[in-house]
This record gives structure tokens, C-alpha cells and sequence, in this order.
């Protein structure tokens, strides 16, 4: 027999609860269908809200290196990073 997993949902189907079974099948299925899909968007958003709020307490900054390039008598010299300038 299936069952409603939140409080909630059965407080609201105690609510909606009728004498005549077939209705009370109709409606359980409906809530189930739609417990599970609050379920699933609850839970999507609270990670998603972890995951940023990670995000937000990292704070590496990315930063790209220097590239440095000059001119020699052999012809061209590219360095990366810091260079001893001559």
C-alpha cells in the first residue's frame, strides 16, 4: 500500500479523506504524484543553494601570469612569470 512520506502531505489527505474508498484512491495517488515532485524540487534547490553559497565562501581569485617578451640579438625571448630584468 502506498504511503505519504511528509507530515504534510498527510495531514492533507486526513483533510480530504471521504466515506466512498475510490475517491480517497484518486486522491492519495494524486498527492503521492505530487509529494514526490516537492520532494524533488526541495531538495534540487537546497543543493543548489549549498553549492553557491560554497562557492561564495572560496575566494580564490584566478588570476593569469604575466607573460613577458623581448627583444634579443638572436631574436625573440618570451618568458612566463616573474623575470630577472637585465
Amino acid at each position: 500500500m502506498p504511503k505519504l512520506k511528509l507530515h504534510t502531505f498527510r495531514r492533507i489527505y486526513k483533510s480530504l479523506k471521504t466515506p466512498w474508498t475510490p475517491i480517497n484512491w484518486l486522491i492519495l495517488g494524486y498527492l503521492i504524484g505530487l509529494e514526490e515532485q516537492y520532494i524533488r524540487i526541495k531538495t534540487e534547490h537546497t543543493v543548489d543553494k549549498a553549492i553557491a553559497d560554497y562557492k561564495a565562501s572560496i575566494s580564490t581569485k584566478v588570476t593569469k601570469p604575466k607573460i613577458v617578451t623581448k627583444k634579443t640579438k638572436d631574436g625573440w625571448e618570451m618568458s612566463i612569470g616573474q623575470v630577472d630584468e637585465k
